[in-house]
Parts: C-alpha cells; sequence; structure tokens
C-alpha cells in the first residue's frame, strides 16, 4: 500500500498509468512543501499523467497572459530565507495586493479554465505567507495572513510535497537543518481544506498518479 498523511491509497503497482489516469469536470490543485522538494517536478509529471487538458501558474494566476500547459523549462527562483524585518505596512499592503492579483487571476483564467475541463496546477499559491512571511516580505500578524488566505477561493486539493530534512538540505545546503524541520512542521499544519501531505522521495509517477487518484 502507498501512504500518505490523512489518506491511504491502493497500490497502483499492478495496473498501468492508462488505468490510473482519469478524466475530471477540472479543479485546482495546489502544491506546496520547502524550496528544493521537487515542486516543479511534480508539476510536469502530474500534467503528463493526467487524462485532460493542463495549465499551471505560479505563486498567482496570470492577469493578462494565458497560463502555460506544463512549468517553463526555467524554473521559478526558489524564495530564500529573505530578511527577518522590514516594513510592516509595505508587507500588508504587498499580501493585499496579490490578493487582489490571485482573484482577478481566479476569474479570468482559473475559473474559466476548470469549467472547460481543464486541471489547474498551482506551485505554492499564497500559502508562502504562513510558512516563508520573511522571503515575501511581510512581517506579520500571523493572524492576518491567514485571514486573507480563507478570503481566496478554496482548492480541490492541496498537495504537501515532504521528504527527509537531511534529503531537502543536501539540495538547500544555506538551511540548516532546524530551519527545515520547523518548515516541514508548518507546511503539514496548513489552515486549508483538503491538505494532504505525499512522500517526496517516491518516483514522479507515482506522486502524480496518487494525485490524480486523490482529486
Amino acid at each position: 500500500m502507498l501512504r500518505t498523511d490523512n489518506v491511504t491509497t491502493a497500490g497502483l503497482s499492478d495496473r498501468t498509468a492508462t488505468d490510473a489516469r482519469r478524466s475530471s469536470s477540472g479543479a485546482l490543485v495546489i502544491l506546496v512543501g520547502p524550496d528544493g522538494v521537487g515542486k516543479t517536478t511534480i508539476a510536469r509529471e502530474l500534467a503528463a499523467v493526467y487524462q485532460g487538458p493542463t495549465v499551471y501558474f505560479h505563486f498567482v494566476p496570470p492577469i493578462r497572459e494565458t497560463m502555460s500547459s506544463t512549468p517553463p523549462e526555467i524554473s521559478a527562483p526558489h524564495l530564500g530565507k529573505g530578511k527577518p524585518s522590514g516594513s510592516r505596512v509595505l508587507g500588508w499592503l504587498r499580501l493585499f495586493r496579490n490578493a487582489g492579483r490571485f482573484w482577478l487571476g481566479y476569474l479570468l483564467r482559473v475559473r474559466p479554465a476548470i469549467a472547460k475541463g481543464s486541471l489547474v496546477i498551482g506551485d505554492r499559491g499564497m500559502y508562502g505567507y504562513l510558512v516563508q512571511p520573511n522571503a515575501l516580505k511581510f512581517f506579520g500578524p500571523a493572524g492576518l495572513a491567514k485571514a486573507v488566505l480563507r478570503a481566496l477561493p478554496t482548492p480541490d486539493l492541496v498537495v504537501n510535497l515532504s521528504a527527509p530534512p537531511d534529503v531537502i538540505r543536501k539540495r538547500k545546503q544555506e538551511l540548516s537543518r532546524e530551519a527545515i524541520v520547523r518548515e516541514l512542521a508548518a507546511w503539514r499544519m496548513l489552515p486549508t481544506r483538503r491538505l494532504r501531505t505525499f512522500d517526496a522521495e517516491q518516483t514522479p509517477t507515482a506522486i502524480g498518479l496518487q494525485i490524480v487518484e486523490e482529486i
């Protein structure tokens, strides 16, 4: 059996990839997890194993541009740790600005794509405001970020990719093991409906198929 936190899926070893794929009326899936855990790789694999059209966005949906079917070849840069302090007012303004951008992008791009049966794959979304606020130049209070995130459209599934701290640290050596442990715990406890944690040490194909089964 393949297990995830909060969900157990049937073993896929005796099924072909074609059998495991299925059509959908469309859905929004957000991938989260520490930098270096493989979100972009899983996004590409999810687009490959999903039976139907897919579109992708990073952080917030675009407003003017159309969404691509898969992640770009050059991945978005890691957020990094960020500075521990800065202007609270500017941070709050950025939070509200990005929330507005998310809603506009959702109404103009995401919702029409879902209505046409597309799987919309979001990389991180705005959940970094709860786990990596310094990198987004947001300096609290955390309750404000939670309130704003609750007001955003609710994804059909939030996929938390997790791996042992030492595995992540090999890819992100600028982070201490303690910082990675704290971040892993924070991603696992995101206050959102339908959060599922998947073992990122599995093959991308196995993870992609499990996500499709969960949608």
